[in-house]
This record gives C-alpha cells, sequence and structure tokens, in this order.
C-alpha cells in the first residue's frame, strides 16, 4: 500500500533501497558477533574483541559507563564488567533489524541479556538470582567489523530487580518488555525495500506530527492537534524505560507518558545534533538520537523531580513494529538515568543510600537476635 501523504513530514529523509542479500549479510555477522562476546571464555574475551571492534572503535553506553573510546576502554569498561557480573549470560535478541543511514550500514538490536546477577555491577548489589537486563542498541559496521555504537541498557530496571526503587512510583507498568507479538523481529531473511520504506516513513510522519506541539498545556483539543489517532494502531503497546513503565492504548499513553512529559518539557525538540540511526526493514524500523532531542525543564513532577530550569539533552532509540497501517508496538530504551542527572538527581547515589541504611538495619537486627 502506500501512505496517504501528511503535510507535516517536513523531515529531510530519503530512503534509498539497499541491496538485500547485503543487509541480511550485515545482521547474521553481528548476531554472530555478538553471541562470540557473550559466550567467550573470560580468558579469550579480549580475543573475541578485536575480531568484532575496530581498533579505534567508539561504544556511547547509556550512564554511568557512557563514552568507551577503543578496544581497551571497550574491554574493561563494558564488556568485562558485564561478563564478570553475569558469569552465565545468555543474550537473546528479539529484534535485529538493518540499513543504511548516512552512508554507513546500520543494524538495530533490542533484547535481554539473561544470567545469574553474581557479583555487583556498578555497585548495584548482586542478587544471585537470575536477573533480565534489557538492552537496546545501534552498530555501524564497516569491513566487517564495529566502527561506532550506542548501547541501552536498563541499569535503573537492574536496580528494581534488585530490590531498589531511588524513583517515585512509575506512572506505568513496570514489567519484563514483551517481545514482538508476531514473533519476527530477527530479520534475517531478505526484505521488502517498499515494506521498509513505509515502515520507516510512517515513523517519521509520526515524529513529525509530535513536532507540531505548540508548546500550550495538553489538554485534550492541543493533543487532538497533533493527531496521533491516526498513525497509532487502537491497541498499540507502548514499552518505556524503567522510571516510566510500559502503557497500553492512545489514553495509557497519554496518561502515563505523552502528558506529563509535555508538562515537563514543553519547549522539546530536535537538535542539530541529529539521528545516529534512521531505518526501515521489512515491518520494522529504528530511530535514536544520542542527545538529539533536547528540552528545558520547566514543569513539575516528571519522574518525581519538580521544575529545574535547567536545559536538558536526551540519550533515546525507538523500535517500531508496524502493519500495513499503523503503528502497532513501540520499546523505546532511554538513558533515564542520564536525563535525571542533568535535573540534579543522581540515582546512583540514592541506590547506593538505600543500600547502606539496609545494610545497617540487616546488620543491627542480626545482633538483636544474638
Amino acid at each position: 500500500m502506500t501512505i496517504e501523504p501528511d503535510n507535516r513530514f517536513t523531515t529531510p529523509f530519503h530512503y534509498h533501497p539497499i541491496d538485500q542479500a547485503e543487509n541480511v549479510a550485515h545482521k547474521r555477522r553481528l548476531v554472530t558477533t555478538m553471541q562470540q562476546l557473550t559466550q567467550a571464555p573470560p580468558a579469550e574475551l579480549a580475543d573475541a574483541l578485536r575480531a568484532a571492534y575496530h581498533a579505534d572503535a567508539r561504544v556511547d553506553v547509556t550512564h554511568p559507563i557512557n563514552g568507551c573510546v577503543g578496544l581497551e576502554a571497550i574491554h574493561t569498561q563494558l564488556w568485562q564488567p558485564l561478563r564478570h557480573a553475569l558469569p552465565d549470560v545468555e543474550r537473546r535478541d528479539e529484534i535485529v533489524a538493518g540499513g543504511c543511514y548516512q552512508n554507513a550500514h546500520w543494524i538495530g538490536c533490542l533484547g535481554h541479556y539473561v544470567g545469574t546477577f553474581a557479583n555487583d555491577w556498578l555497585a548495584i548489589p548482586a542478587t544471585g538470582g537470575v536477573v533480565s537486563v534489557r538492552y537496546g542498541e545501534g552498530h555501524a559496521l564497516r569491513d566487517g567489523k564495529i566502527v561506532r555504537s550506542y548501547v541501552f541498557l536498563d541499569f535503573l530496571d537492574l536496580m528494581r530487580q534488585a530490590g531498589y526503587w531511588p524513583l517515585v512510583p512509575s506512572l506505568g507498568r513496570e514489567m519484563r518488555w514483551l517481545p514482538p507479538r508476531t514473533h519476527d523481529g530477527v530479520l534475517l531473511q531478505p526484505q521488502d525495500n517498499a515494506v521498509s520504506q513505509q515502515s520507516i516513513e510512517r515513523v517519521l510522519n509520526m515524529h513529525a506530527a509530535l513536532g507540531q506541539y505548540s508548546g500550550r498545556p495538553p489538554t485534550r483539543a492541543v493533543l487532538d492537534e497533533m493527531e496521533m489517532v491516526r498513525h497509532w494502531h487502537p491497541h498499540f503497546m507502548w514499552y518505556g524505560p524503567a522510571g516510566i513503565g510500559t502503557t497500553r492504548g492512545l489514553k495509557g499513553f497519554e496518561d502515563y507518558h505523552q502528558i506529563p512529559f509535555l508538562v515537563a518539557f514543553p519547549d522539546r525538540g530536535g537538535s542539530d545534533v541529529g539521528h545516529f540511526i534512521r531505518i526501515g526493514d521489512g515491518r520494522y524500523a529504528v530511530t535514536g538520537g544520542w542527545a538529539y532531542l533536547q528540552a528545558t525543564h520547566l514543569g513539575h513532577d516528571f519522574l518525581g523531580v519538580p521544575a529545574t530550569g535547567r536545559r536538558v539533552a536526551m540519550r533515546v532509540m525507538d523500535f517500531y513494529r508496524c502493519d500495513e497501517n499503523t503503528i502497532v508496538e513501540n520499546w523505546v530504551p532511554f538513558d533515564i538515568p542520564h536525563l535525571l542527572l542533568q535535573m540534579g538527581v543522581d540515582v546512583f547515589g540514592r541506590m547506593r543510600s538505600q543500600h547502606s541504611k539496609s545494610a545497617s538495619i540487616g546488620h543491627w537486627l542480626v545482633g538483636s537476635k544474638a
């Protein structure tokens, strides 16, 4: 089918059909690479990293890891701690989509690392039990190796699983993200370029409509000006990051995320930083920006934080599944700890305080029984 023209779609984007055999080969290579990094014996991890990344690769990771430049930093800041924390880790991809953007081949991956949380990670106390760490990633390949990556690990959700919650209760439902309802997100077969183009343009039409927000208080009439009902399935699933939670349908999305977000950041919008990924692959589309979305924190009580007046930059990805007419599912890796840090809230510091207090209480209780 042809997407209905939308006069709000002003984003400068032109889809270029891609070689499907090459696209599939890149995705298969990336899947194999990530499995090798996950499964390599610890003594062989450095060799696996050299096989996976260019020597000058840069990997940006959600706070507090942030930027890793070069193999040594990628090893010591990302992979070695991950493998130490979850010694029996499994990588479970739910979405693997590829395409070309800005003359580079990008692959977006979404899924969970599952394993026994045996050792502390970033001072998050190990539980000794199973955890599921959600990830969203964008990888650029050159000559079969990763040259640039953006990695979203939901450390706030890992805190939740470890029994710590350094924020007010989420408005949405905190839960493990579900896989695509169609269970077809790992796209290792050729896709129709026409369908791929429809998917990414459908998403960018929706983005353009969001950009029509006037900045006025988000009443029903103001929300309706963006015409989100045109773009989303009536029962769409929106999987938000820890701190926001999962919602269903337009009302759930508006009540539990969109309205609080617009109240807090009425001037939010894109910046000249630009997206790092914009691809369509079959019925799936992936977008992402590392500080692309910027705003002033002017409204009250978003994530329980009063207005600060501070300018913030947001790190966020979106993975979408479309049908012939609408967006049906949307997974949103979002660096909430980094956003909160810009708003004056250190969730890792709060967690350490909670842990210290619980450890002190536990010691007193044990002592009282002696």
